[in-house]
């Protein structure tokens, strides 16, 4: 059986309607232009809040790898509401948003375990935590054929 996070802040962060959250984030791309060019691009840093808040500011960083290829997106995020020791990537098969389905890469995900004391394979900071959330209908809309690494950040006072 597969295990899907599913999308808990749909309709709070972000619209939960397929097309409602298509059309905004289409209008924010649309006004996010950018006016240089980053051919080799391998990270960009969006902000994590609502798209109220930070959407726009998303928008100019997912632009700059609009329909570029990448197989595996390994996606940071800090932990805001759960406390744990370590770094947790998700266990489960997929993300979920009101686009579809974003499937975990399980390959790129045991390469970063293997061998670590402080990285592993858990739910601990994915079941309430939206900064992963929110970066996916931006990669839905802007990259095809990808999976994801979903990275949340436990306790960050020691390295």
């Amino acid at each position: 059986m597969k295990e899907n996070r599913p999308p808990y802040f749909a309709g709070y962060f972000y619209p939960e309607k397929p097309g409602v959250l298509q059309a905004q984030i289409q209008k924010m791309l649309e006004t996010a232009t950018n006016d240089f060019l980053f051919p080799n691009l391998h990270t960009i840093i969006a902000p994590h809040a609502g798209y109220a808040y930070s959407g726009l500011t998303a928008a100019y960083g997912y632009n700059a790898i609009n329909g570029k290829k990448y197989s595996t997106v390994i996606i940071l995020s800090p932990s805001h509401h759960e406390y744990f020791p370590g770094i947790s990537i998700y266990d489960g098969d997929a993300y979920e948003t009101p686009l579809g389905l974003v499937p975990v890469n399980h390959d790129v995900s045991e390469l970063l375990v293997k061998g670590s004391k402080r990285i592993f394979r858990g739910k601990e900071g994915h079941r309430e935590e939206h900064a992963i959330e929110v970066q996916l209908p931006f990669l839905q809309t802007v990259l095809t054929d990808y999976t994801i690494v979903p990275v949340v950040m436990g306790d960050q006072n020691e390295v």
